[in-house]
């Protein structure tokens, strides 16, 4: 069986886009947090919530994907953050929530910057099941989402010096009932 893996450009519209981009950079409070296999692995995150009126459309944008992949009656959510880094944190390359099959765990994730170009680096990479070659590296352009299997291994690539803005992604993690 194939690991599930969609792209989805454009996802948001430009005023969807404005006020997430907003609201995530200039309102939300980050909380800043260092853990993982490495020790220099560091992040900013922040646990996401349905009755907030701007989060509340990623929600809504989440049931539609799942909807579209014959997904929303199989899986049960589990949680949803935002996360962001700035240049010089580190990401680990993992297996989402303890993912360990093909079709248990099931993410979905959208990045929230107005502004990215390549010079800004910060590609959310995927491994074959063998961790030795990329087999996705995903920029994080304003308006795109990606749904994929969880037990795909993957991780965020540092950003450049370049880039003074905080990478921010929200990502929703969902399990397949009754596995």
């Amino acid at each position: 069986m194939k690991n599930l893996f969609k792209l989805y450009d454009n996802i948001l519209t430009e005023k969807e886009i404005d006020t997430l981009y907003g609201s995530f950079r200039d309102e939300k409070e980050w909380k800043f947090i260092g853990f993982g296999k490495n020790p220099n692995y560091r992040k900013f995150t922040r646990d996401l919530n349905t009755t907030d009126s701007v989060e509340s459309i990623l929600f809504e944008k989440a049931n539609t994907i799942l909807k579209k992949n014959n997904l929303k009656e199989k899986v049960e959510f589990i949680r949803a953050y935002a996360s962001g880094q700035l240049y010089g944190m580190m990401h680990d390359i993992h297996q989402d929530d303890g993912g360990i099959k093909l079709n248990e765990i099931y993410t979905i994730m959208f990045y929230l910057n107005k502004i990215w170009t390549p010079a800004y680096s910060g590609e959310t990479i995927f491994l074959d099941v063998n961790w030795k070659d990329i087999i996705h590296s995903i920029l994080p352009s304003p308006g795109r989402a990606v749904l994929f299997d969880g037990v795909i291994p993957h991780g965020a690539r540092e950003v450049s010096r370049e880039c003074i803005e905080l990478r921010m992604v929200a990502t929703f993690k969902y399990k397949v009932k009754n596995v």
